[in-house]
């Protein structure tokens, strides 16, 4: 085992208490000690030897870690027989019958046991009497109590003298000395009947080899009597310990063998017999010689420093874990529990139990692997493969708090194991074992076993050190039973433990529960207080939460809950890579919470802000429509507070703008789409120019991702076909009425590569009526006209030869899909033909046909002038050298060459009457 000093935990502290005075002068109370685990790993480490109890009693029939002691024990008493267990009270009364009538003060009787022959059972008053001529009545008992000399007894069960030796191993390991060195020699055999006891005295033998005293109750019916020891070796009269066993008083002693030891130099008394009799088998206790022979005394002196170390510790902390360097096997500590461990690791788990009188002891089985990669990185992952009890029973599921609430790791946490050496080595609590590299990656699986000594009167602090889901479940506790007092002690390992936190649903039910109370308005606000610092640092308040502190602010008061509510806004961990609906709830709480603040306050909804700005930038959005639901909720909620409502907006709309697109960003895009549609609707935060031309732009780069991938191209198709296409024609129409003339040719560069898309588009905006057949028509005159189908955009021309008439099927697709679009005129009192004319297609030859297949449609759009230019298209056409369009457009109407001339005069004598006025 690695030394105390490698150990990773907090340091022991000895407090004193100072309580004050009214007067301002204090008064010392009684000191108070604090421990650490590393105490206790420190008070063991200077070995277990001599760590035991004073005193042990146990039953001896299997139930417990106390070995067997066979029933039917084959006792004879020289003089009288066999004695078959138990004794009743009327083979009893048969024997007194015939015992003469002897003094009681010690006075031994000469003619012991000269009766020979069977006792039978029940024992008849003539064996009673010829028992009691062989007895002596001793000086410090008084009542019906008599001794036989161990010479004049037997015990004929070659079982129980095997089993006497695997009770002396238990007794050792109970009193803290070595079993190798101890044995038992048998001393007298203790009768006693109703009314019987026997008075406080010490054993006093005068053989310097004897350490103290074993009894062995025999099977016996009776009540009362019960056997208490004291240990005598404390100085102090008023600190003496006194340890009480009824050794079975009732049903329990019939059936089975009782047995209890002690020290030399501690003193014994029985209570007086109510009923019934006993048989007392006593042995004395001897060792073989040492330098010191072991006392009560000593064993308390020697155990005192692990005693107070386990005593101090905090009520979180009152778990001590144990590595072994050993894995024993399953089977074994399911057999024999706590016996299956060698000496050294029993002496061990036996110093806990006499240092921690009520505390439970846990054996522990877990598994390690240790992970090594190519470059030096090393990771272990240890999980518990099963938990027993002292007898051997698997308790894991019982205890499955204890899988969380222990880390088995290599690497200390909280002090809770010993460190390891370096990071290739698996730590001596594991058998320090080192990984081999036989390559990249090397994984080797280590087993191991621990010895976990918890205080079960803080089961529940202790199963808190699990984390969130175990404290989430003595919360319910808590508020179930609405137990303040069990609140307070979870209270109190939340303070010290960072692992054992509130999560959200745990920190709502209690501060529900708080502020429905009608306890004292300053205790409520402690509570309230520490509830909300105990919420973990990775869990954040949803809505419900926020809801529930609002309460609590309006029942105590922001003021007092003040300080709470900064830590919880300011924690950064809390803030790191967070999705937009994180800042949004704050930003919704902190609308509640200014209506409840007076001047001069913190502002909680531009601290919000300033972190969405902060913490935000460049995140991923994982659920946009609960974006646009809050902030539209929060609109709809805080009307008037219209100043920071446009703040929320300026920054939700940036953030929006922020997050990076991929191909599976077309949602988030469309949510943004109904964002801005209501939020142009509302009218309260002006034109919103430029969060729409940042969407414009946004729209056209998604779009193109989309277009690249066919499954999500697929899914596109579906949509604009579906019933969610009005939310895509928006889009679009933002795209006209927001967007510059790049904008309008990305669109329709990308619409077009996809004749599937193109179709379903067209097809969605038509069915409009007619603001569907405006918006195609402004598609068509400034995203369409200016593009061509190239030979990459198979989908169109696939089955078809490539010439330049099939560049400009998108445009016969509008055309034949709606023909009066090309009779309409824009807000410029364009048509269509003007746009194609003015067009600059890069090829030539589509330029030719763009222009003539939107002539073909209207033909009659070739006589009227250009609203801007005055030009008619043929002059138009030959102004953008598309001079095959232009000859063309002549062709159809040659008088408009003379209608051309004379309108470009009329506007030179125009322009010369203007001059002269102006002069």
């Amino acid at each position: 085992m690695s030394s105390p000093s490698n150990a990773v935990a907090d340091i022991g502290i000895l407090a004193n208490g100072h309580r004050p005075n009214d007067d301002g002068s204090t008064v010392n109370e009684p000191e108070i000690i604090i421990t650490s685990r590393r105490d206790v790993y420190g008070s063991m480490a200077h070995g277990t030897d001599l760590c035991g109890n004073c005193c042990f009693g146990d039953i001896a029939d299997g139930s417990t870690t106390s070995p067997v002691l066979p029933p039917i024990v084959g006792l004879r008493i020289s003089g009288v027989g066999n004695v078959p267990l138990p004794i009743s009270d009327e083979h009893a009364g048969k024997i007194k019958s015939g015992i003469a009538n002897e003094e009681k003060g010690g006075k031994k009787i000469s003619s012991l046991y000269e009766i020979e022959g069977n006792v039978p059972l029940p024992i008849s008053d003539h064996h009673a009497s010829e028992i009691k001529k062989r007895v002596i009545s001793e000086e410090e008992g008084s009542g019906e109590v008599y001794e036989i000399d161990a010479s004049q007894i037997k015990v004929q069960n070659p079982q129980f003298n095997e089993s006497l030796g695997n009770l002396l191993d238990t007794v050792a390991y109970k009193l803290g000395v070595n079993p190798g060195h101890l044995s038992a020699r048998p001393k007298k055999l203790i009768y006693m009947e109703k009314g019987g006891y026997i008075n406080r005295r010490r054993d006093d033998d005068k053989d310097g080899n004897v350490l103290g005293s074993l009894i062995i109750q025999l099977p016996s019916q009776f009540t009362g009597g019960e056997l208490t020891i004291y240990n005598s070796s404390v100085e102090d009269d008023k600190d003496e310990e006194s340890f009480k066993f009824t050794l079975g008083a009732g049903e329990e002693a019939t059936y089975s063998c009782h047995f209890a030891c002690h020290f030399s130099d501690c003193e014994y008394e029985m209570a007086k017999l109510r009923s019934g009799s006993r048989l007392l088998l006593c042995y004395s206790l001897r060792y073989k010689e040492v330098d010191q022979m072991p006392t009560a005394g000593l064993i308390t002196e020697t155990i005192s420093p692990l005693t107070c170390s386990l005593g101090g510790l905090p009520p979180a902390d009152r778990i001590i874990v144990i590595p072994l360097d050993k894995e024993y096997r399953i089977h074994s500590l399911a057999n024999s529990g706590i016996n299956a461990l060698s000496r050294a690791h029993r002496q061990k788990a036996e110093a806990l139990k006499a240092a921690g009188t009520d505390w439970e002891l846990r054996i522990v089985n877990a598994k390690l692997e240790h992970t090594c990669s190519f470059w030096d990185d090393c990771d272990n992952n240890s999980s518990v493969i099963g938990i027993y009890d002292e007898i051997g029973k698997c308790v894991t599921e019982e205890m499955s708090w204890l899988t969380k609430a222990v880390d088995f790791d290599c690497v200390a946490h909280d002090g809770m194991m010993l460190a390891a050496h370096d990071e290739d080595e698996c730590v001596s609590n594991w058998g320090a074992c080192k990984s081999e590299r036989r390559s990249c990656y090397d994984s080797d699986i280590y087993e191991a076993t621990f010895l976990v000594s918890y205080d079960p009167a803080f089961e529940t602090e202790l199963r808190c050190l699990g984390g969130c889901e175990e404290v989430a479940e003595v919360s319910e506790m808590v508020v179930n039973a609405q137990d303040y007092a069990l609140l307070d002690r979870v209270l109190g390992v939340i303070d010290s433990k960072e692992k054992s936190k509130f999560d959200v649903k745990s920190c709502q039910i209690l501060l529900q529960m708080l502020t429905a109370s009608t306890k004292n308005a300053q205790s409520l606000v402690v509570l309230v207080n520490k509830v909300l610092g105990g919420l973990s640092s990775s869990e954040e308040p949803d809505g419900q939460l926020y809801n529930v502190i609002i309460d609590a602010v309006d029942k105590l008061g922001h003021a007092e809950l003040r300080e709470s509510i900064e830590q919880l806004f300011a924690e950064v961990k809390r803030k790191e890579h967070k999705d937009i609906c994180f800042f949004l709830r704050r930003m919704d709480f902190a609308f509640k919470l200014n209506k409840r603040i007076e001047e001069g306050d913190p502002n909680y909804l531009e601290a919000a802000i300033n972190d969405l700005n902060e913490h935000g930038h460049g995140r991923a959005v994982l659920d946009s429509a609960a974006v646009v639901t809050s902030i539209v909720n929060m609109i709809s909620h805080h009307k008037r507070q219209r100043h920071g409502l446009s703040s929320v907006v300026q920054a939700s709309l940036t953030f929006l703008h922020n997050v990076p697109l991929t191909s599976k960003s077309l949602p988030l895009l469309v949510d943004r789409t109904h964002l801005l549609k209501h939020l142009l609707d509302q009218k309260m935060f002006g034109s919103l120019q430029t969060p729409l031309a940042e969407f414009v732009a946004d729209f056209i780069r998604g779009l193109r991702l989309v277009i690249e991938h066919s499954t999500d191209c697929n899914a596109l198709e579906t949509k604009l076909k579906g019933d969610g296409k009005h939310i895509y024609i928006q889009a679009a129409a933002f795209l006209i009425k927001y967007g510059t003339q790049n904008d309008w040719d990305g669109f329709g560069k990308q619409i077009i590569k996809k004749k599937s898309i193109f179709s379903a588009l067209t097809e969605a905006i038509i069915s409009d009526d007619v603001d569907g057949k405006r918006l195609l028509r402004d598609i068509l005159n400034k995203c369409l006209l200016q593009n061509y189908i190239s030979y990459h955009n198979s989908d169109w021309i696939r089955g078809l030869k490539f010439e330049p008439r099939n560049a400009t099927l998108h445009v016969q697709k509008v055309l034949e899909l709606c023909p009066s679009v090309a009779q309409m005129v824009d807000k410029d009192k364009r048509l269509p033909l003007h746009h194609a004319a003015t067009s600059s297609v890069q090829s030539y030859n589509a330029s030719f046909e763009v222009v003539m297949r939107v002539f073909n449609a209207y033909k009659p759009a070739a006589s009227i002038r250009d609203p801007i230019t005055k030009l008619y298209p043929f002059q138009l056409a030959a102004s953008n050298r598309n001079y095959k369009a232009s000859f063309s457009l002549l062709l159809e109407n040659p008088n408009l060459v003379s209608s051309a001339i004379n309108g470009t005069k009329g506007r030179g004598r125009k322009r010369k009457r203007m001059r002269k006025s102006s002069a």
